[in-house]
């Protein structure tokens, strides 16, 4: 349905249409966060979690002007360590600690999202057993044709009109996930699943809800805000999906941003003032239960049905001070999984003599990165004894995680001198990802490079002031390759990468090395190079956190300063700012300056080129 401006005065006539008000509320990227707790960091963070918006949820409902619907649009299982703990136990903990607190909080429909499948198909078919509401995925199938879940629901929802009386609208709601999951969870879904591309999906999907009676289609799109044109198998294909004519309603994620967002510019059809997407009303509520999408929609009932006449969407945060019936019961429905999985993740691995920070990893060197990237090293070079690629030389990619961006201003590792924790190795890697080695040669590895160079923008010459970061390209796509040194002109838009060497010779294209990378690079993820079949050297059957874990109980105490990999090349009466924590300290002999403090918490500092 298109979207007038505005809803039609038709109060003052006797053959005016009936009016109403329905209500869309979205949470999505949860990534288990649940109780507004910091497992990496192991503190309270009362403005985050599901149990904050639990609050806000109660007052839409409470509201005697909506009728509400309450969709989670994917990424809800997997992300943190009680996420990591309860996966551990699922065959000891019924129902799973999210799937209580949907229930709970009486959810209409859900979508998956790439992460749920992390743990494997039989954890999560075992984790929606005890779910009470529909879970939709429409672009994922089994080998056989079956969808992995229902591709669509319909709900017929009762909705007070102006009138005063109650009828039924029908909501047609179905999910879709980006269809490189195949690559990202290739080790885990390889031979097992199909997926197909999200717009296909939704262009021949959309119509069968239309002739099953569907007044208002709303798309569950696990799946972020990017191009507006559409290409095959898009990872971000919101845009795209909101222009098919049946599609009404664009509940998005995946990326971690926020939609409406009142800082950022409009884009084509992509409207943050209307809080539209080619005119269709739409929401994507950041991440960690950090917000509540929240679309209000103006509808209208005559003899020919249901019109949507006007929208408002917007974001809302929580009111951490808020502790509600609702919000303490679904405290103690994971209050159990809670106090072990703290138990669990606060026990020493080793010590360390010097403090572990992510301030300034996108920037100067870190040592978090070097500790990740020296176990995944030591991790290949033994599984390198005995086979036909042992001689090759060895290399090994890490990328930081917690350096603030849109996690806010306290998302940085900071571990500081003493016991080493469980939860600080999960802190440097939190995720589940395998250890792969792959071979690449000198002209690949430059490529990898110049794509993770893009994480900076292009400068100019003798500007005492410009931002040194793209806020468009994550953190965790700026790969620091070890066993290398480089430098980045920032002056340049392509061939940033100069003076690549290993051990201090010029690296040529014909050279060959085996890379030390996790299973989402390695499948293409972040839209880098993904590795052919004959190019992957080795799997490992360990997750890479527990290489990571592994290799720090073996070294003892840790004393080491971070060492230079990578360098900015000078360029000379040029300065570039860039953001990170406000308690962050320049390090010794660097360029960097403290500059100040933004609005939002984060510090300010000036790096001199």
């Amino acid at each position: 349905m298109n979207l007038d401006d505005a809803s039609p005065d038709t109060s003052d006539r006797d053959d005016a249409p009936l009016t109403a008000r329905l209500c869309i509320l979205e949470t999505t990227d949860l990534h288990m966060q649940l109780l507004g707790y910091d497992y990496f960091a192991d503190h309270p963070t009362p403005d985050l979690g599901l149990v904050p918006l639990a609050g806000l949820i109660e007052d839409y409902r409470a509201d005697p002007t909506l009728s509400t619907l309450l969709f989670d649009n994917g990424d809800f299982l997997q992300g943190n360590p009680l996420a990591d703990y309860v996966a551990g136990q699922a065959q000891h903990t019924a129902p799973h600690p999210m799937i209580a607190a949907f229930n709970a909080l009486g959810y209409d429909a859900v979508a998956l999202g790439n992460h749920e499948f992390n743990y494997g198909i039989e954890v999560l078919d075992q984790v929606l057993q005890d779910a009470q509401f529909p879970v939709v995925c429409a672009n994922l199938h089994h080998l056989d044709g079956t969808p992995v879940r229902p591709p669509y629901t319909l709900i017929d929802k009762d909705i007070i009109c102006s009138d005063g009386q109650i009828r039924q609208l029908r909501v047609g709601v179905f999910g879709v996930v980006p269809p490189q999951i195949l690559r990202w969870d290739k080790a885990i879904l390889n031979g097992r699943l199909t997926a197909a591309d999200i717009v296909e999906t939704a262009a021949a999907l959309t119509p069968q809800l239309r002739a099953q009676g569907a007044d208002i289609i709303v798309a569950l799109c696990h799946s972020g805000i990017g191009s507006a044109t559409w290409v095959p198998d898009m990872e971000n294909a919101a845009v795209p999906l909101a222009a098919l004519p049946e599609v009404d309603v664009v509940l998005a994620g995946h990326i971690h941003a926020k939609f409406p967002d009142p800082h950022a510019s409009n884009t084509g059809p992509v409207d943050h003032d209307a809080g539209t997407i080619h005119g269709k009303p739409a929401v994507m509520a950041g991440f960690y239960g950090s917000h509540l999408g929240v679309i209000t929609l103006d509808v209208i009932w005559d003899d020919t049905g249901w019109k949507i006449t006007g929208s408002n969407s917007q974001l809302q945060t929580p009111d951490p001070t808020r502790h509600s019936a609702l919000q303490k019961h679904l405290t103690g429905l994971t209050q159990v999984a809670h106090q072990e999985t703290l138990t669990h993740i606060r026990q020493a691995i080793t010590r360390t003599n010097v403090a572990i920070h992510s301030h300034y990893a996108t920037t100067a060197p870190d040592l978090s990165l070097e500790l990740l990237a020296d176990a995944q090293l030591a991790h290949l070079q033994r599984a390198s004894i005995g086979t036909d690629w042992q001689e090759l030389p060895l290399l090994s990619v890490a990328a930081p995680f917690r350096v603030g961006g849109r996690g806010g201003p306290h998302h940085f590792i900071d571990i500081p001198a003493g016991p080493l924790t469980l939860r600080d190795a999960a802190a440097i890697y939190p995720f589940t990802n395998k250890l792969y080695g792959v071979f690449r040669d000198g002209a690949q590895i430059r490529a990898w490079l110049e794509k993770a160079s893009r994480y900076f923008n292009t400068l100019a010459p003798g500007e005492p002031a410009q931002p040194l970061i793209d806020p468009d390209v994550p953190p965790y796509d700026f790969d620091v390759i070890y066993g290398l040194t480089y430098a980045f002109d920032l002056t340049r838009d392509t061939g940033r990468v100069t003076d690549l060497r290993y051990n201090g010779r010029p690296v040529k294209d014909t050279d060959r090395f085996v890379v030390a990378t996790n299973s989402y690079r390695a499948s293409g993820g972040g839209n880098f190079f993904a590795a052919t079949p004959d190019e992957i050297a080795y799997v490992s059957t360990d997750t890479t956190r527990n290489i990571l874990i592994d290799r720090l109980r073996k070294v003892g105490s840790l004393d080491q300063s971070a060492r230079e990999v990578w360098r900015f090349a000078p360029i000379g009466q040029t300065a570039a700012w860039f953001t990170s924590s406000a308690s962050a300290v320049p390090p010794l002999g660097s360029t960097i300056r403290a500059s100040g403090k933004t609005r939002d918490g984060f510090g300010i500092f000036t790096l001199s080129l």
